[in-house]
């Protein structure tokens, strides 16, 4: 179920070219690109948990903007398995997970404060940053002096890429931007995110979006371009994960709806430690 979890829980890496020093950037050369103005963002995700005793797996996701990510994760046996399913909201989050013989013995769900989920995940975790996870924007927004409050904030040229660093209790942030092309020279595509604890230097995380594809005339201007990959890795004391997920299609019109019901078949269960 470890795998499992991680996969629900966090709902990476090219090697980055070597550079010959770190150039620092004074704060007020901001170079990045303003936030892109999507609404609703629906996307489907080939799974690979990297581990043989999980099958590959299918993942949809239903997004609207700061408001709600419904998702359904299906084994891919020849057939779609329901595996389980979840709505995030901004206070809560709801995953139901479907009995599976050998792997889960019973349906049971779980209804998680995403302040206690914020404890629980070894990167941060909300709406905010689960939607941001799959557009391609940064999990938190490194590139603010503002926020998160009290950090310590700056950033630098660094192999090739414009990385910016928040250090932040209990967290150290950086988030890397490449070139969109060599015809420019605006840092504008997130490659690499790090996270890292500075109370425990065993628990990190990296997550790396890579493959990206121009999808403004698709979105209407509402992407500018999307990641078709993503990759994410966590390591601890006691495990470490990987999960890869290709987008195999996408679409960016309203959403009519956001399925998800536990009926009395469920059993409720506390998120295991």
């Amino acid at each position: 179920m470890k795998p499992l979890f991680t996969l629900l829980a966090l709902i990476g890496t090219h090697t980055l070219a070597q550079a010959q020093t770190n150039t620092k950037l004074p704060l007020t050369d901001n170079r990045l690109p303003q936030d892109n103005h999507w609404t609703y963002f629906t996307g489907r995700y080939d799974v690979d948990l990297n581990d043989k005793d999980v099958p590959p797996l299918v993942l949809s996701i239903r997004m609207k903007r700061d408001s709600i990510v419904w998702f359904s994760l299906s084994a891919n046996v020849g057939v779609q398995i329901p595996v389980a399913k979840g709505i995030i909201h901004k206070d809560t989050i709801k995953i139901a997970i479907n009995e599976i013989p050998n792997l889960n013995p019973e349906k049971v769900y779980f209804e998680i404060p995403v302040s206690d989920a914020l404890k629980i995940a070894p990167i941060p975790l909300g709406i905010k940053q689960i939607q941001n996870l799959f557009v391609g924007q940064p999990l938190v927004d490194t590139c603010s002096r503002e926020t998160p409050p009290n950090s310590v904030y700056n950033f630098l040229v660094s192999h090739n890429l414009l990385c910016y660093t928040t250090q932040t209790n209990p967290l150290v942030i950086k988030s890397y931007f490449d070139t969109a092309s060599t015809q420019t020279s605006v840092f504008s595509q997130l490659r690499l995110t790090e996270i890292s604890s500075r109370i425990n230097q065993k628990n990190e995380a990296t997550v790396e979006h890579y493959k990206w594809l121009n999808v403004s005339k698709e979105s209407n201007g509402d992407i500018t371009a999307l990641p078709m990959a993503l990759k994410i890795n966590t390591t601890s004391a006691q495990q470490s994960a990987q999960v890869d997920l290709t987008l195999t299609t996408a679409r960016y019109d309203a959403i009519p709806s956001y399925p998800f019901k536990i009926d009395s078949s469920y059993k409720k269960q506390t998120l295991p430690k």
